[in-house]
């Protein structure tokens, strides 16, 4: 017996009518339309007819395929959210590297992504929207901060093991390297602008700073 394996160019039975192929097309661009309103536009001022007429299809399209704006203004702000997840995994840190070498990259890897294009726009929605619609703040704290803050507390929590520092808290050492690297791409009220900042500090300079407020073992404390 032959086996025909089908062409990604042929439509299958569910979508010989198109009814499967096009709304996926349609809710493309609706996205796509939504993100673009969405880098110069708050929640408030966001509106499910611009975006229609913006993507070029019909609001009955867009009501189709989300049920509000509060739907579509999270799907595509979720789309956002989910390439940075992409990028925060990457962050490793390599226990047999020296610690200011692992801080270093650790600081140049945070604020590559703070200032990628993806994060830019959620400052903005954020800096906008934050006291209007909750979500984009509980999102950007969940999605950006903690995974960020958390990393640095399971570096901590490592060296500790090892011996390499006392044994401290290192919620609040991961919240002043966190603090640090934030204040290299500018606060929220800048972030409105939707532009890169230039960092304050290099990646080195805040690894140098922040190395000297550990507890390192068999060091002499920081003046």
């Amino acid at each position: 017996m032959v086996v025909r394996v089908k062409s990604t160019n042929e439509k299958t039975d569910a979508n010989a009518e198109g009814s499967a192929w096009r709304p996926a097309s349609s809710r493309r661009l609706i996205l796509d339309a939504a993100r673009r309103k969405l880098c110069d536009q708050s929640f408030s001022e966001f509106a499910m007819e611009v975006v229609a007429e913006e993507a070029g299809v019909s609001r009955r399209t867009v009501y189709n395929q989300f049920a509000n704006r509060e739907e579509l203004y999270c799907a595509s702000r979720l789309e956002l959210f989910e390439k940075i997840d992409l990028a925060l995994a990457e962050i490793q840190f390599d226990p047999d590297q020296p610690v200011e070498q692992m801080l270093h990259r650790f600081c140049e890897l945070g604020i590559a992504i703070l200032l990628s294009p993806e994060s830019l726009e959620l400052r903005a929605s954020r800096a906008r929207d934050r006291l209007s619609f909750q979500w984009i703040e509980e999102q950007y704290t969940h999605r950006i901060d903690d995974p960020l803050r958390l990393k640095i507390e399971h570096f901590l929590l490592n060296l500790m093991l090892k011996g390499d520092i006392e044994q401290t808290d290192p919620a609040p050492l991961a919240e002043s390297l966190l603090s640090a690297v934030n204040a290299c791409v500018g606060d929220d009220g800048n972030a409105e602008s939707n532009l890169k900042q230039p960092p304050v500090f290099t990646p080195k300079e805040i690894a140098d700073i922040f190395v000297k407020r550990l507890p390192l073992k068999n060091s002499e404390p920081a003046s």
